[in-house]
């Protein structure tokens, strides 16, 4: 049981499966869900114990995986995935962050550490007009911020453009959390100290972003409406340079650009490679990983180790390709490294296979559809650069039972202050006055005793 996002699921016909099928000498019998329902079907299935021979799972630290791994539902996969070449390739950083108690309970849905995330990207054509550098620490992305904001740097004569633009949740920082991770020098709401895992709500770096960031929305320098914004209303204002700074992942560069070039030529959106703060240089590490394929005990070890081959082959360039893109030079086109679809791609709904099969293309988010081969090469080296400084998220997968319970009220609150100070309706002694109530919170400190204990565990302590 997969996922696919397409209108419609591949057909038994379907072209791509069929080669698949031919190259592995299998029989493929995919039972395929929409993403739209994906999860509701997993919590169903999994409750009802009559599960597929090997399923996915998108959430491997949901509580019921976690119970069903520690009580022998799926198969232990840790000593078999040494002898499939092309599995155990996989960074050990993916099979880390959906290991259950050290152990793998499933084929990891392997993901590029580097490239995703939201960090700045930036109009380089409008830095090159003003003169001015990519900026690599946060008081010169201040100052790039407030150039794009007053020296008009799309030269239309008007004071119409601000220097970035973003949104936020209800319950999180959003496009914005960049400035919390880099005054933090850590990837999310937690820091490791001396072993543990400390909430940044605590964290002075957390204060300084909101004084940072209240004083850049008095200058006028950040979009003033962006509690409302939307992320196609944040992309429309980089396309129709109203904005010069955008974070997201590293993919909508050229997505955007290659929008922006059909009537200007020389639009540029160059992802930042680093950002460095009080706390260091920062940029934030991807799990590497989304998901995993489990597979019940009820399978027999042959079927299971079978089932392991033919995933293998499915990490391979070959069985990668081929899931991605169908067959070339019928399905796609190649020349430069960049790959170009065909009109029979889009016929035969190529691609649908590519949530089954998993490869480590450490390249793939510095690519997009259309893509010239410089912008390419220059992403692959941004890519390149960003490995020497990114920092993982240390909580990733850490439950807390109280957490589950009341956390989203008081992510809720916290992240309504936050706007409110940011927005100048509260001053920044209203933050003080929440940490120190949120130390003195029991249910507050349970979240931060049964993360660190799930932690603790994690690290077989």
């Amino acid at each position: 049981m997969t996922v696919f996002f397409t209108p419609e699921p591949p057909s038994d016909d379907d072209v791509t499966k069929k080669e698949i099928e031919k190259n592995t000498n299998t029989k493929l019998n995919i039972s395929w869900v929409s993403s739209n329902n994906y999860d509701d079907k997993t919590n169903v299935t999994l409750a009802s114990g009559d599960i597929p021979e090997m399923m996915l799972v998108l959430d491997p630290y949901s509580p019921q995986v976690k119970m069903m791994a520690s009580q022998g539902a799926f198969w232990d996969l840790t000593p078999y995935i040494k002898d499939y070449k092309n599995l155990s390739a996989f960074p050990a950083q993916s099979w880390k962050n959906t290991a259950i108690n050290g152990k793998n309970y499933g084929i990891v849905r392997v993901r590029p550490l580097e490239g995703s995330g939201n960090f700045p990207l930036i109009r380089k054509d409008w830095l090159d007009k003003l003169g001015m550098q990519a900026p690599v620490t946060m008081d010169q992305m201040y100052e790039v911020m407030k150039a794009f904001t007053e020296k008009d740097p799309d030269g239309n004569g008007k004071k119409d453009t601000v220097g970035f633009t973003g949104l936020v949740s209800s319950d999180g920082m959003g496009s914005f959390v960049w400035v919390e991770n880099v005054m933090n020098g850590t990837n999310g709401r937690w820091k490791e100290k001396d072993g543990k895992l400390v909430d940044t709500v605590f964290e002075p770096g957390t204060r300084e972003s909101l004084v940072w960031l209240n004083k850049a929305y008095k200058e006028g320098i950040i979009a003033p409406d962006f509690p409302t914004l939307k992320t196609s209303q944040v992309r429309e204002m980089i396309t129709t340079n109203k904005a010069g700074i955008f974070a997201d992942a590293m993919k909508p560069s050229w997505l955007l650009t290659g929008q922006m070039r059909k009537t200007n030529p020389q639009a540029d959106i160059l992802p930042l490679t680093y950002l460095e703060g009080t706390a260091g240089k920062f940029v934030p590490k991807d799990s590497g990983a989304y998901g995993m394929y489990v597979i019940p005990k009820s399978v027999p070890e042959a079927k299971m180790k079978k089932l392991l081959q033919f995933m293998d082959y499915g990490a391979t360039e070959e069985g990668w390709m081929l899931a991605s893109y169908g067959l070339k030079d019928v399905h796609y086109t190649e020349k430069d490294g960049v790959i170009a679809p065909t009109e029979q791609a889009v016929k035969d709904n190529v691609g649908v296979f590519v949530h089954l099969f998993a490869n480590l293309d450490k390249y793939e988010r510095a690519y997009q559809t259309g893509i010239p081969a410089d912008f390419l090469n220059r992403n692959k080296q941004i890519v390149d650069e960003r490995s020497k400084y990114s920092i993982p998220a240390p909580a990733v997968g850490l439950n807390s039972d109280t957490y589950i319970k009341a956390g989203k009220d008081y992510d809720k609150k916290i992240q309504d202050l936050k706007v409110k100070i940011i927005l100048g309706r509260e001053p920044i002694t209203a933050w003080d006055d929440m940490v120190g109530k949120l130390k003195a919170d029991a249910q507050y400190q349970q979240i931060i005793t049964e993360i660190n204990g799930d932690y603790a565990q994690r690290k077989g302590k």
